[in-house]
Protein backbone atom coordinates (compact mmCIF):
# COMPACT_ATOMS: atom_id res chain seq x y z
CA UNK A 1 0.00 0.00 0.00
CA UNK A 2 1.41 3.53 -1.15
CA UNK A 3 1.80 5.72 2.07
CA UNK A 4 1.43 9.65 0.99
CA UNK A 5 4.03 12.06 2.95
CA UNK A 6 3.21 14.82 4.12
CA UNK A 7 4.11 18.01 1.79
CA UNK A 8 6.90 19.06 4.32
CA UNK A 9 8.77 16.20 4.25
CA UNK A 10 8.16 15.39 0.53
CA UNK A 11 9.46 18.43 0.14
CA UNK A 12 13.08 17.37 2.16
CA UNK A 13 13.23 13.86 0.44
CA UNK A 14 13.41 15.75 -2.45
CA UNK A 15 15.69 17.84 -1.54
CA UNK A 16 18.30 14.97 0.04
CA UNK A 17 17.75 13.44 -3.22
CA UNK A 18 19.03 16.19 -5.36
CA UNK A 19 21.77 17.45 -3.21
CA UNK A 20 22.88 13.54 -2.92
CA UNK A 21 22.75 13.11 -6.62
CA UNK A 22 24.05 16.43 -7.19
CA UNK A 23 27.22 15.01 -5.22
CA UNK A 24 28.04 12.37 -7.67
CA UNK A 25 26.86 10.04 -5.11
CA UNK A 26 24.99 7.07 -5.06
CA UNK A 27 20.94 8.29 -4.70
CA UNK A 28 17.95 6.32 -2.76
CA UNK A 29 17.24 4.28 -5.64
CA UNK A 30 20.60 2.78 -5.72
CA UNK A 31 21.11 3.08 -2.06
CA UNK A 32 18.13 1.32 -1.45
CA UNK A 33 18.73 -1.53 -3.99
CA UNK A 34 22.37 -2.41 -2.68
CA UNK A 35 21.01 -2.32 0.97
CA UNK A 36 18.44 -5.00 0.12
CA UNK A 37 20.52 -7.12 -1.94
CA UNK A 38 23.44 -6.74 0.52
CA UNK A 39 22.23 -6.76 3.73
CA UNK A 40 18.42 -7.26 4.18
CA UNK A 41 18.17 -10.43 2.17
CA UNK A 42 21.47 -11.83 2.93
CA UNK A 43 19.91 -11.43 6.50
CA UNK A 44 16.94 -13.55 5.89
CA UNK A 45 18.96 -16.29 4.06
CA UNK A 46 21.28 -16.21 6.99
CA UNK A 47 17.99 -16.77 9.20
CA UNK A 48 16.95 -19.19 7.01
CA UNK A 49 19.85 -21.38 6.98
CA UNK A 50 20.50 -21.12 11.12
CA UNK A 51 17.00 -22.11 11.87
CA UNK A 52 17.31 -25.34 9.51
CA UNK A 53 20.46 -25.91 11.53
CA UNK A 54 19.05 -25.83 14.72
CA UNK A 55 15.74 -28.23 13.77
CA UNK A 56 18.84 -30.36 12.66
CA UNK A 57 20.49 -30.54 15.52
CA UNK A 58 17.75 -31.12 17.42
CA UNK A 59 16.44 -33.94 15.69
CA UNK A 60 20.07 -35.27 16.20
CA UNK A 61 20.09 -34.37 19.97
CA UNK A 62 16.04 -35.91 19.83
CA UNK A 63 17.63 -39.22 18.54
CA UNK A 64 20.67 -39.50 20.59
CA UNK A 65 20.88 -37.33 23.60
CA UNK A 66 24.61 -37.46 24.72
CA UNK A 67 26.03 -34.63 26.37
CA UNK A 68 28.02 -33.17 23.62
CA UNK A 69 24.81 -33.57 21.34
CA UNK A 70 23.00 -31.70 23.70
CA UNK A 71 25.98 -28.91 23.69
CA UNK A 72 25.71 -28.85 19.92
CA UNK A 73 22.11 -27.78 20.22
CA UNK A 74 22.42 -25.43 22.28
CA UNK A 75 25.11 -23.55 20.05
CA UNK A 76 22.60 -24.07 17.25
CA UNK A 77 20.28 -22.47 19.12
CA UNK A 78 22.52 -19.57 19.62
CA UNK A 79 23.36 -19.18 16.18
CA UNK A 80 19.37 -19.47 15.32
CA UNK A 81 18.97 -16.51 17.82
CA UNK A 82 22.31 -14.45 16.14
CA UNK A 83 20.59 -14.79 13.00
CA UNK A 84 17.23 -13.78 14.51
CA UNK A 85 18.48 -10.69 16.22
CA UNK A 86 20.51 -8.91 13.45
CA UNK A 87 17.66 -9.14 11.31
CA UNK A 88 15.73 -6.76 13.13
CA UNK A 89 16.93 -4.11 11.16
CA UNK A 90 15.01 -5.19 8.29
CA UNK A 91 11.68 -6.17 10.49
CA UNK A 92 9.45 -4.57 8.01
CA UNK A 93 7.76 -6.27 5.18
CA UNK A 94 7.02 -9.63 4.96
CA UNK A 95 8.04 -10.17 8.68
CA UNK A 96 5.49 -7.56 9.76
CA UNK A 97 2.93 -9.63 7.07
CA UNK A 98 3.67 -13.06 8.12
CA UNK A 99 3.36 -11.98 12.10
CA UNK A 100 6.22 -13.94 11.75
CA UNK A 101 7.75 -12.50 15.31
CA UNK A 102 5.46 -14.27 17.02
CA UNK A 103 6.16 -17.72 15.39
CA UNK A 104 10.08 -17.24 15.49
CA UNK A 105 10.31 -15.74 18.57
CA UNK A 106 7.93 -13.61 20.82
CA UNK A 107 9.65 -12.10 23.33
CA UNK A 108 7.52 -12.95 26.84
CA UNK A 109 7.62 -16.38 27.21
CA UNK A 110 5.67 -18.08 29.84
CA UNK A 111 7.34 -21.32 31.80
CA UNK A 112 4.30 -22.27 33.31
CA UNK A 113 2.07 -22.69 30.80
CA UNK A 114 4.99 -24.74 28.50
CA UNK A 115 5.21 -26.85 31.82
CA UNK A 116 1.46 -27.19 31.66
CA UNK A 117 1.50 -28.32 28.30
CA UNK A 118 4.36 -31.15 28.77
CA UNK A 119 2.27 -32.25 31.32
CA UNK A 120 -1.14 -32.75 29.28
CA UNK A 121 -1.87 -35.06 26.89
CA UNK A 122 -2.36 -34.20 23.21
CA UNK A 123 0.46 -35.25 20.99
CA UNK A 124 2.64 -32.56 19.98
CA UNK A 125 3.79 -32.66 16.48
CA UNK A 126 4.71 -29.14 14.18
CA UNK A 127 0.67 -29.02 13.31
CA UNK A 128 -0.06 -28.56 16.79
CA UNK A 129 2.84 -26.08 18.07
CA UNK A 130 1.52 -23.85 14.68
CA UNK A 131 -1.75 -23.94 14.95
CA UNK A 132 -2.74 -24.48 18.93
CA UNK A 133 -0.70 -22.75 21.18
CA UNK A 134 0.11 -19.66 21.68
CA UNK A 135 3.35 -17.25 20.55
CA UNK A 136 4.12 -17.11 24.37
CA UNK A 137 4.57 -21.07 24.30
CA UNK A 138 6.72 -22.06 21.85
CA UNK A 139 9.41 -20.19 19.52
CA UNK A 140 13.02 -19.44 20.47
CA UNK A 141 11.93 -18.33 23.65
CA UNK A 142 10.10 -21.54 24.45
CA UNK A 143 13.08 -23.91 22.94
CA UNK A 144 15.62 -21.80 25.24
CA UNK A 145 13.15 -22.51 28.28
CA UNK A 146 13.33 -26.49 27.45
CA UNK A 147 17.06 -26.66 25.85
CA UNK A 148 18.98 -24.82 28.69
CA UNK A 149 17.00 -26.31 31.98
CA UNK A 150 18.36 -28.21 33.95
CA UNK A 151 17.33 -31.63 33.24
CA UNK A 152 17.37 -31.06 29.53
CA UNK A 153 20.09 -33.74 28.63
CA UNK A 154 16.99 -35.78 30.21
CA UNK A 155 14.29 -34.57 27.43
CA UNK A 156 15.05 -37.41 24.48
CA UNK A 157 12.74 -40.07 23.60
CA UNK A 158 10.37 -37.86 26.33
CA UNK A 159 7.67 -35.16 25.23
CA UNK A 160 10.00 -32.41 25.51
CA UNK A 161 11.72 -33.99 22.87
CA UNK A 162 8.60 -34.16 20.31
CA UNK A 163 8.38 -30.19 21.86
CA UNK A 164 11.61 -29.53 20.67
CA UNK A 165 11.88 -30.67 17.56
CA UNK A 166 8.53 -29.27 16.34
CA UNK A 167 9.24 -26.15 17.99
CA UNK A 168 12.14 -26.36 15.62
CA UNK A 169 10.63 -27.43 12.38
CA UNK A 170 7.82 -24.21 12.68
CA UNK A 171 10.42 -22.00 13.10
CA UNK A 172 12.55 -23.18 10.55
CA UNK A 173 9.93 -23.01 7.80
CA UNK A 174 8.75 -19.43 9.07
CA UNK A 175 12.15 -18.63 8.41
CA UNK A 176 12.22 -19.91 5.09
CA UNK A 177 9.01 -18.56 4.10
CA UNK A 178 10.38 -14.73 4.96
CA UNK A 179 13.13 -15.84 2.53
CA UNK A 180 11.74 -16.75 -0.13
CA UNK A 181 8.37 -13.77 -0.04
CA UNK A 182 11.61 -11.53 -0.24
CA UNK A 183 13.38 -13.53 -3.08
CA UNK A 184 10.80 -15.37 -4.71
CA UNK A 185 7.30 -13.94 -3.58
CA UNK A 186 4.00 -15.73 -3.35
CA UNK A 187 3.08 -16.62 -6.99
CA UNK A 188 0.32 -13.37 -6.85
CA UNK A 189 3.04 -10.50 -6.99
CA UNK A 190 6.56 -9.91 -7.52
CA UNK A 191 9.19 -10.91 -4.85
CA UNK A 192 9.10 -8.18 -2.17
CA UNK A 193 12.63 -6.64 -2.71
CA UNK A 194 11.31 -5.92 -6.42
CA UNK A 195 8.21 -4.59 -4.69
CA UNK A 196 10.63 -2.69 -2.67
CA UNK A 197 13.47 -1.44 -4.25
CA UNK A 198 11.29 0.18 -7.46
CA UNK A 199 12.00 -3.16 -10.01
CA UNK A 200 8.48 -4.73 -9.72
CA UNK A 201 5.78 -2.97 -12.20
CA UNK A 202 3.71 -1.24 -9.06
CA UNK A 203 6.77 -0.57 -6.67
CA UNK A 204 6.73 0.86 -3.15
CA UNK A 205 7.85 4.68 -3.71
CA UNK A 206 11.65 4.73 -3.33
CA UNK A 207 11.16 7.69 -0.63
CA UNK A 208 8.71 5.62 1.15
CA UNK A 209 11.06 2.73 1.33
CA UNK A 210 14.10 4.43 1.92
CA UNK A 211 11.92 6.04 4.94
CA UNK A 212 10.85 2.38 6.27
CA UNK A 213 14.06 1.40 6.62
CA UNK A 214 15.05 4.59 8.88
CA UNK A 215 11.93 4.29 10.41
CA UNK A 216 12.87 0.57 11.52
CA UNK A 217 15.94 1.59 13.10
CA UNK A 218 14.51 4.59 15.03
CA UNK A 219 11.47 2.29 16.31
CA UNK A 220 14.22 -0.73 16.97
CA UNK A 221 16.22 1.36 19.41
CA UNK A 222 13.57 3.07 21.00
CA UNK A 223 12.31 -0.52 22.36
CA UNK A 224 16.03 -1.16 23.23
CA UNK A 225 16.53 2.13 25.01
CA UNK A 226 13.29 3.43 26.12
CA UNK A 227 11.73 0.39 27.27
CA UNK A 228 14.42 -2.72 27.90
CA UNK A 229 17.16 -0.68 29.17
CA UNK A 230 15.53 2.02 31.10
CA UNK A 231 13.05 0.18 32.08
CA UNK A 232 15.84 -2.31 33.60
CA UNK A 233 17.96 0.64 35.23
CA UNK A 234 14.72 2.26 36.94
CA UNK A 235 14.82 4.95 34.84
CA UNK A 236 11.21 4.99 34.38
CA UNK A 237 10.35 3.98 37.77
CA UNK A 238 10.81 1.12 39.85
CA UNK A 239 13.89 -1.38 38.59
CA UNK A 240 12.60 -4.19 36.25
CA UNK A 241 15.64 -6.54 35.10
CA UNK A 242 12.99 -8.90 33.37
CA UNK A 243 12.56 -5.77 30.82
CA UNK A 244 15.29 -7.29 29.25
CA UNK A 245 14.16 -10.28 27.49
CA UNK A 246 15.86 -13.50 28.05
CA UNK A 247 16.01 -16.48 30.28
CA UNK A 248 18.38 -19.61 31.47
CA UNK A 249 20.49 -19.37 28.06
CA UNK A 250 21.91 -16.11 29.44
CA UNK A 251 22.18 -14.38 25.63
CA UNK A 252 20.98 -11.08 25.96
CA UNK A 253 24.10 -9.45 25.47
CA UNK A 254 24.69 -11.24 22.42
CA UNK A 255 20.98 -10.26 21.42
CA UNK A 256 21.77 -6.38 22.22
CA UNK A 257 25.54 -6.23 20.39
CA UNK A 258 23.32 -8.46 17.23
CA UNK A 259 20.42 -5.94 16.80
CA UNK A 260 23.47 -3.08 16.91
CA UNK A 261 25.32 -4.84 14.48
CA UNK A 262 22.02 -5.01 12.48
CA UNK A 263 21.61 -1.37 12.50
CA UNK A 264 24.53 -0.61 12.03
CA UNK A 265 24.93 -2.99 8.58
CA UNK A 266 21.98 -1.26 7.32
CA UNK A 267 23.67 2.77 8.13
CA UNK A 268 26.79 1.73 6.52
CA UNK A 269 26.11 -0.92 3.99
CA UNK A 270 27.86 -4.34 3.07
CA UNK A 271 31.48 -4.00 2.10
CA UNK A 272 31.83 -2.69 -1.67
CA UNK A 273 28.25 -1.60 -1.43
CA UNK A 274 25.96 1.27 0.29
CA UNK A 275 24.14 2.28 2.88
CA UNK A 276 21.94 5.12 4.85
CA UNK A 277 25.17 6.67 5.40
CA UNK A 278 25.54 7.76 1.47
CA UNK A 279 22.45 9.65 1.49
CA UNK A 280 23.51 11.65 4.85
CA UNK A 281 26.76 12.31 3.85
CA UNK A 282 25.90 14.97 0.74
CA UNK A 283 23.95 16.80 3.31
CA UNK A 284 25.83 16.05 6.86
CA UNK A 285 29.30 14.54 7.19
CA UNK A 286 28.59 15.47 10.96
CA UNK A 287 26.17 13.94 10.94
CA UNK A 288 27.45 10.44 9.46
CA UNK A 289 30.27 10.58 11.59
CA UNK A 290 28.46 10.77 14.78
CA UNK A 291 26.27 7.96 13.78
CA UNK A 292 29.21 5.97 12.60
CA UNK A 293 30.58 6.77 16.23
CA UNK A 294 27.94 6.23 17.97
CA UNK A 295 27.87 2.59 16.76
CA UNK A 296 31.48 2.14 17.61
CA UNK A 297 31.08 3.35 21.09
CA UNK A 298 28.10 1.56 21.66
CA UNK A 299 29.31 -2.02 20.82
CA UNK A 300 32.44 -0.68 22.94
CA UNK A 301 30.39 -0.20 26.14
CA UNK A 302 28.38 -3.83 25.40
CA UNK A 303 31.77 -5.40 24.44
CA UNK A 304 32.89 -3.74 27.83
CA UNK A 305 29.89 -5.72 30.09
CA UNK A 306 30.90 -8.77 32.54
CA UNK A 307 28.46 -11.28 32.95
CA UNK A 308 24.91 -11.65 31.80
CA UNK A 309 23.10 -8.24 30.69
CA UNK A 310 20.31 -8.57 33.07
CA UNK A 311 22.76 -8.88 36.13
CA UNK A 312 24.64 -6.07 34.91
CA UNK A 313 21.21 -3.98 35.00
CA UNK A 314 19.97 -5.26 38.25
CA UNK A 315 23.25 -4.43 40.04
CA UNK A 316 22.78 -0.49 38.31
CA UNK A 317 26.71 -1.55 37.35
CA UNK A 318 28.50 1.34 35.53
CA UNK A 319 28.98 -1.24 32.92
CA UNK A 320 25.13 -1.13 31.99
CA UNK A 321 24.71 2.51 32.84
CA UNK A 322 27.52 2.98 29.60
CA UNK A 323 25.68 0.91 27.65
CA UNK A 324 22.57 2.55 27.77
CA UNK A 325 24.07 6.40 27.72
CA UNK A 326 25.89 4.96 24.35
CA UNK A 327 22.67 3.60 22.93
CA UNK A 328 20.94 6.64 23.99
CA UNK A 329 23.76 9.12 22.20
CA UNK A 330 23.31 7.09 19.27
CA UNK A 331 19.46 7.24 19.41
CA UNK A 332 19.41 10.79 19.87
CA UNK A 333 21.44 11.19 16.51
CA UNK A 334 19.58 9.07 14.33
CA UNK A 335 15.88 10.11 15.68
CA UNK A 336 16.74 13.86 15.13
CA UNK A 337 19.63 14.21 13.20
CA UNK A 338 19.38 11.38 10.06
CA UNK A 339 15.11 11.51 10.08
CA UNK A 340 15.24 15.46 9.97
CA UNK A 341 18.00 15.39 7.44
CA UNK A 342 16.34 12.98 4.93
CA UNK A 343 12.54 14.21 5.54
CA UNK A 344 11.49 11.00 7.27
CA UNK A 345 8.54 11.20 9.41
CA UNK A 346 8.25 8.84 11.99
CA UNK A 347 5.82 9.09 14.56
CA UNK A 348 5.12 5.18 16.65
CA UNK A 349 5.18 1.72 15.79
CA UNK A 350 2.75 -1.08 15.52
CA UNK A 351 5.39 -2.67 17.86
CA UNK A 352 6.15 0.44 20.45
CA UNK A 353 5.28 -0.88 23.77
CA UNK A 354 5.37 -4.63 23.32
CA UNK A 355 9.52 -5.47 22.84
CA UNK A 356 8.81 -7.87 20.06
CA UNK A 357 12.18 -8.63 19.29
Amino acid sequence: MKTALPLSLLAGALIATAVACGSGGPDEAEVLVSVTDDVIVPSYEELAAETASLSDALDSFCAASPEATLNDAREAWRGAREAWTRSAASGFGPVLDRRSTGVIAWAIVQPERIDMLLASDPAINADFVRNNISSTQRGLGGIEYVLFGEDAVLAAGSKRCSYLSSAASVIADEAAALHLDWTTGDGDGPPYKDYFTGRADEPLETSEAVAEVVRTQVFLIRTIVDMRLAGALGLRGDADPTAIPGGAGLNALADLRNEVLGMRDVYEGAEGGFGISELIVPLSEDADERVRAGFEASLAAIDSVDGPLREAAAANSAQAVAVYEALMALQDTLSTEVVSLLGVSVGFSDADGDSLR
